[in-house]
């Protein structure tokens, strides 16, 4: 008894003395004033307040018993600014000087708040303070996306967030120039965003119907400022350069509150998008290439906000002419190997518009209507001539192919979609109708001219084949759908939704195949013809249960489907059917477990039906050298997915933790079964893989923060990514292993101050495992550096350099390994007061060392291509930023 009580005197003891006291002042700073009832608060690292008090009648506070640790001090007093200080309590008391805070009256524009929290965890979504993240004057807001912890931006202007691809930019939650989301990020200024938030969004349909399908959309979300939400902004810039080359760019957009007004040109013959002359950007020119776009997006509020009106225009004209060399290496069995060498030429023009609008109606807080309505119209024209050769075991000739091609194709898409929302009850049940339909037709005229010659197994030629026709092809796609769903509420938190969906499609394709004759006469030739027409109807019933706490949120759905598949081609005399049950089962779990840790888990079966042209048992051959057929015997294939997301933050380092890992399975996975004859002739047909699982795994950590006092961001990374793929090689089951592993780390500065710069460096390692001809198993080590570096210097000069290499290691196929080498450089100068134009001289690929080889290996296939490229040229350029209130406070 006398050692328990000893204990429990030296355990309290102990605790007393491992606490210690905070105390201090708050005056005001004006005339040392004390500021009775100011509120002081202690946060934890994971920004849960642990302490609270009020000071008293003469501004003095004391925190009591305040356990060991560090902390985030936070002083507040109505119409001051708020005052944080860091601080680390260890065995003694922290006695403060008399915090001293500035009447918000007094304080000027250009007085900046001290107190920001540069990161949050709100549900699911993280928020970034935008002005916690320092970027350049006139900088955009991919400059800003890429200052934040735990995304990246690439130079093409693609995002990762978490480790995760991003899908959707949103301005407001809205959709700014939704048909393509760079020109939002290229764009729109950074000091006029407020908060970037990042989050999983569930997929249109889900959010419009109410039953989860198990989809989830990576989602940038851009708030801007008050003051931002009106005004006038936007860019222009020309650049001109050797080899004849030009871009010009033009955007401007009006802000008015609700109203927004954008309008984007782009003309070039350097590539496929806009802002061709980024020195920041792989600017290798593949061939030669034309770019024309124009486009224009309007969105506003009518009916007193009762009617919100989203719609854009786009038109776009894409051009160009290359020319190829490839070769490729496929392992056919054990003693097996096929080799083509490759030359083409080809040459496409396409020109397509595409109309997008939307329409979101709420008469009534109960009602809620959307419709949507797209549609495209866009033109083809390519050509495309080839001469191949094709041997087997390096030395036995195959075949020699050659083509000379061309194609004019026409296509035109509508579709339309209705959803409706209505609530019945003060209960919050709800009544959801869903309705979409689609029209779809495309025809083209396809002139073929191929001449294939033939050898035996002992490379001796044996026959020509000649095919000299005329082809004209027909696709119509018709799909009507549509589903009902009650939402009602079993308890404040519990909520169970019930539905039925149908969906009919009718799809017809023609392809008639005329022989030239040398007379005029064209005679159909029915190997090559098809008349199909395939329908498919689907009755399913969804179930949806959702549960929303504080902590934990779950959504629970399934969905069970009875599908028929019905196929005819009169050319053929086939007349097929087929039946299936699908199941469609879906659940997400999230998990709050503090204020800055959360934690996700997903997991999703499904089953995937084969589609008509699987099932097709007899289908028309693209040349001499390939015949796809169908098994009409096909199975479904069930897919089961699991993936689980760990996020971190920590409010006093301003760091972030990201861990993402999914790993999928695959039954009785629908895969090709190709055999190929001794004259290299491709059949292939579509088979059920039933005694073995197809399945990849993989994992990403993320990890960033500030240091330097927050003048740079630093984010180290790494991914491991496993795949074990069963598939067929010449009639031979093989088993395939695909290992990947990668770690690396990217640093970002942006203070117009000394050097800017945003480095990313990675090291890797690939496996490539076949138990067909395992000598040519082989582990390749790769590593890239991307790197741009901004010099600034006096009389408002700058010198930007980028700097970019790769190594690809040497494989059994090529003993070579590919170094890829360039720098671009751009010294640019400021012009007028405000420094909104910019003058610049750019030099792309300086010591004209890129080497523009490119290979790929997969499924016991090796390739190695090198096209018509240009990389080295130099351009003068001028680009004109202008902003009218856009993000500046009225006076």
């Amino acid at each position: 008894m006398k050692k328990s009580l000893l204990f429990f005197l030296f355990f309290i003891t102990h605790y007393v003395y491992a606490q210690t006291t905070v105390e201090g002042t708050v005056v005001d700073a004006a005339d040392n004033r004390a500021l009775e009832n100011a509120s002081i608060v202690l946060l934890d690292a994971d920004s849960i307040m642990r302490y609270f008090t009020r000071a008293d009648e003469k501004g003095h506070f004391a925190l009591n018993k305040v356990e060991k640790g560090q902390y985030l001090l936070l002083t507040t007093y109505p119409k001051f600014e708020i005052y944080s200080q860091e601080i680390t309590l260890a065995d003694k008391n922290i006695r403060l000087d008399s915090i001293k805070i500035h009447s918000r009256s007094n304080l000027l524009e250009e007085v900046v708040i001290n107190q920001k929290i540069p990161i949050k965890l709100k549900g699911d979504t993280i928020e970034y303070d935008a002005g916690s993240f320092e970027t350049e004057k006139n900088a955009k807001l991919e400059d800003l996306l890429r200052r934040l912890p735990g995304l990246t931006v690439s130079a093409s202007g693609e995002i990762t967030a978490q480790g995760k691809t991003v899908s959707k930019v949103l301005i407001d939650g809205e959709e700014f120039f939704g048909y393509d989301p760079k020109i939002a990020i290229r764009n729109v200024r950074a000091d006029a965003v407020d908060k970037v938030q990042v989050y999983e969004r569930k997929s249109e349909e889900a959010e419009l119907t109410g039953v989860d399908d198990g989809v989830r959309l990576q989602t940038v979300n851009v708030v801007l400022k008050e003051e931002a939400r009106k005004g006038i902004f936007g860019n222009a810039n020309a650049s001109m350069g050797t080899h004849d080359l030009f871009d010009a760019n033009l955007f401007t957009a009006k802000f008015n509150r609700a109203e927004r007004i954008g309008v984007t040109g782009n003309w070039n013959n350097m590539s496929n998008s806009g802002d061709a002359g980024r020195v920041r950007m792989n600017n290798q020119i593949i061939g030669n290439p034309s770019y024309k776009s124009a486009g224009v997006n309007y969105e506003n509020n009518f009916l007193q906000r009762k009617l919100h009106l989203t719609s854009s225009y786009n038109f776009n004209n894409q051009g160009q002419q290359n020319e190829s060399e490839n070769f490729s290496k496929r392992v056919l069995g054990d003693l097996q190997t096929q080799e083509t060498s490759q030359q083409s030429r080809s040459e496409s023009d396409n020109k397509n518009h595409v109309i997008r609008s939307q329409m979101r109606f709420r008469p009534d807080s109960l009602s809620n209507l959307n419709i949507q309505l797209n549609g495209s119209k866009g033109q083809r024209e390519s050509s495309n001539t080839a001469s191949s050769s094709t041997t087997r075991n390096e030395n036995i000739k195959a075949n020699e192919f050659e083509q000379n091609n061309s194609s004019r194709t026409t296509n035109e898409n509508l579709d339309l979609r209705m959803d409706y929302r209505r609530r019945l009850n003060k209960r919050g049940t709800s009544l959801n109708l869903h309705v979409n339909t689609h029209f779809g037709d495309s025809e083209s005229v396809n002139l073929i001219d191929e001449i294939t010659h033939l050898y035996d197994s002992t490379g001796t030629f044996e026959r020509t084949k000649i095919i000299d026709q005329t082809r004209l092809t027909e696709n119509k796609n018709n799909r009507i759908g549509g589903s009902v769903n009650f939402r009602e509420p079993i308890t404040q938190q519990l909520y169970l939704t019930v539905g039925y969906l149908f969906n009919v499609n009718n799809s017809s394709g023609l392809i008639n195949a005329y022989d030239n004759g040398q007379d005029g006469q064209n005679v159909l030739d029915t190997l090559y013809s098809k008349n199909q027409e395939d329908i498919s109807r689907n009755n399913g019933a969804d179930i949806n249960l959702n549960f929303n706490s504080e902590k934990v949120n779950i959504n629970l759905s399934n969905r069970i489907t009875y599908r028929y598949q019905g196929l005819t081609d009169s050319y053929r005399n086939i007349d097929l059917s087929r039946e299936f049950w699908q199941n469609n089962f879906n659940a997400n779990v999230s998990y709050r477990i503090s204020n800055s840790k959360n934690l996700n888990f997903g997991y999703q079966n499904s089953t995937n039906v084969p589609s008509f042209s699987q099932l097709q048992p007899l289908q028309p051959p693209t040349n001499e050298l390939y015949r796809q057929l169908g098994n009409p015997d096909l199975k479904r294939e069930v897919n089961n997915n699991l993936n689980i997301n760990f996020s971190k933050f920590s409010l006093l380092k301003a760091s972030s933790l990201n861990i993402n890992a999914s790993t999928s399975f695959t039954n009785n996975a629908i895969v090709n079964k190709s055999i190929v004859d001794e004259a290299g002739r491709t059949t292939a047909t579509f088979v059920n893989i039933g005694d073995h699982v197809n399945w990849n795994g993989r994992v990403n950590v993320n990890y960033g923060k500030p240091i330097w006092n927050g003048l740079v961001q630093f984010g180290p990374f790494s991914t491991v990514y496993f795949d074990n793929n069963y598939e067929y090689i010449n009639g031979e089951l093989n088993r395939s292993n695909t290992t990947n592993a990668n770690i690396g780390v990217n640093a970002n500065k942006q203070t117009s101050k000394n050097v800017d710069f945003n480095i990313n460096l990675s090291i890797g390692l690939n496996n490539e495992e076949n138990s067909i001809q395992t000598q040519f198993n082989n582990t390749a080590f790769r590593s890239s550096t991307n790197a741009d570096l901004k010099y600034t210097l006096p009389y408002k000069f700058s010198l930007t350099q980028v700097i970019f290499y790769s190594y690809t290691g040497k494989t059994k196929v090529f003993p070579e390994p590919i170094q890829q080498f360039y720098m671009n450089l751009e010294l640019a100068r400021k012009l007028l007061k405000n420094e909104s134009l910019l003058l610049s001289i750019k030099a792309f690929d300086v010591f004209n060392s890129f080497n523009n080889t490119n290979r790929s290996m997969g499924n016991s296939s090796f390739s190695q291509t090198q096209q018509d490229m240009l990389t080295q040229y130099f351009m003068v350029g001028l680009k004109w930023d202008f902003n009218k209130n856009l993000g500046k406070k009225n006076d």
